[in-house]
């Protein structure tokens, strides 16, 4: 039995089926208008092509970073040979090295200088900002280092010379000792024909004394000197040792037992008058 109402049954079959192809027509037309475009390739292309950039600076980095890094372990390990070694040439061999890492150093800074300027990811740009200022400040801390180390080997210097001063001392003060105990020996008594012993021999050994006596100020005073330049410049104990020097010199200009030694004397004093203050010329008074 057919129905009654085909025609309006195959009437609404049309409807649907033209409603549902127009209601499937509608995504599939979007989904081709949006994935038919090469935004998505470009996108993918753009994005690879970050991902190679990042790869390549990261890998620039890294070398640079482990460059340095040797050159910092050279550094500490010819630091390590310094502390215990006494030979002086071996330590300015040492020195030498050390300065070659420090120079290697600033050309590696240098170079990563000028590729972090060329990076183009913002946060390789930040890290090598961020390396170059504080191997700006080991380089800073690395020549003060230095500078105190040279000055710890100029102390160690000065040291041994007022040593050196002290055995010079200890042998001029024995010399004149022997030379008084010979000058107060009596003179032994011969004949009636024997000779006076000549007086220039006398006279000679007091000259002899006298030089050695004021060798012997001399060292003392320079010593003095020497230590007054171990501390700071405008210093109180600095003043204090130069103004104990300049007295003890000018007091063997007094009398001093030749002219060279007046000359070094005079010599000396020059840059001690000129920190003090005082004038060039004595004329007999402090």
């Amino acid at each position: 039995m057919k129905p009654l109402n085909q025609p309006e049954r195959r009437t609404r079959l049309w409807q649907f089926m033209l409603l549902y192809l127009l209601a499937l027509l509608i995504p599939l037309g979007a989904s081709y208008y949006l994935f038919s475009n090469n935004s998505i390739a470009d996108e993918n292309t753009r994005l690879k092509r970050e991902l190679d950039r990042t790869h390549e600076e990261q890998a620039r980095l890294v070398a640079q970073f482990d460059t340095l890094t040797h050159h910092l372990r050279r550094i500490d390990a010819v630091d390590a040979k310094m502390v215990g070694e006494s030979n002086e040439l071996v330590r300015s061999k040492l020195t030498i090295s050390n300065q070659d890492y420090l120079n290697d150093i600033a050309v590696g800074l240098s170079e990563l200088r000028n590729d972090s300027s060329r990076m183009q990811i913002p946060a390789h740009r930040l890290l090598a900002r961020n390396i170059l200022r504080d191997f700006d400040l080991y380089r800073s801390t690395r020549n003060t280092i230095d500078v105190l180390r040279q000055e710890l080997a100029k102390r160690g210097d000065d040291a041994r010379g007022c040593e050196k001063i002290a055995v010079e001392l200890a042998q001029a003060k024995q010399q004149i000792i022997m030379l008084q105990a010979s000058l107060n020996r009596p003179a032994p008594s011969g004949g009636p024909g024997t000779p006076p012993p000549p007086p220039a021999a006398s006279s000679s050994a007091r000259l002899q004394i006298a030089l050695l006596r004021d060798q012997v100020a001399f060292a003392e005073a320079d010593c003095q000197r020497q230590r007054a330049l171990d501390h700071k410049p405008r210093s109180k104990e600095r003043r204090q040792l130069l103004e104990a020097s300049r007295t003890s010199f000018i007091q063997i200009l007094q009398d001093p037992a030749t002219d060279d030694l007046k000359q070094s004397i005079e010599k000396t004093l020059e840059p001690i008058n000129l920190e003090l203050g005082r004038p060039a010329r004595f004329f007999g008074l402090l």
